[in-house]
């Protein structure tokens, strides 16, 4: 089963190579082929689990292929956030563990912003000087 599983996925990765028209068709085909997949039973739990979360992913499984907006991975993301992960995995120079999630969150907002064009250290310093501070209480 999750051979097979590995096959619709890779199957639905080279779709990206389609026109739009052989892409939305693709999708429609991909997805019944995991509804099948998903009807499937197994005697192992990891299997039934595997089974579940698919069935439960389904709805989402292929919209990359019919919006070019959607990445069909998350690699992008694992990426931006890769240095900020980095970091909170040696305390980021803290001491304790609440130092080491203030550091998490903080490279985590620091990270956001930049990625939506927002100058972080104005962000966080208008938030502080702000009537209701918000996030600068995670500073304190």
């Amino acid at each position: 089963m999750p051979r097979k599983a590995k096959i619709i996925l890779k199957d639905a990765l080279a779709a990206r190579e389609l026109g739009p028209e052989e892409r939305a068709g693709a999708a429609v085909e991909l997805a019944e082929r995991l509804a099948e997949l998903c009807q499937g039973r197994s005697s192992h739990e990891a299997v039934r689990r595997y089974i579940a979360h698919l069935a439960k992913e389904a709805p989402a499984m292929f919209s990359f292929l019919a919006d070019d907006r959607v990445d069909a991975t998350n690699w992008r993301a694992e990426q931006g956030i890769r240095p900020a992960v980095v970091n909170r995995k040696v305390w980021g120079g803290n001491r304790t563990a609440r130092g080491g999630r203030t550091q998490g969150t903080i490279m985590s907002v620091i990270r956001t912003a930049g990625q939506h064009g927002v100058d972080a250290i104005d962000y966080l310093t208008s938030l502080a000087r702000g009537p209701d501070p918000g996030l600068a209480v995670l500073l304190g």
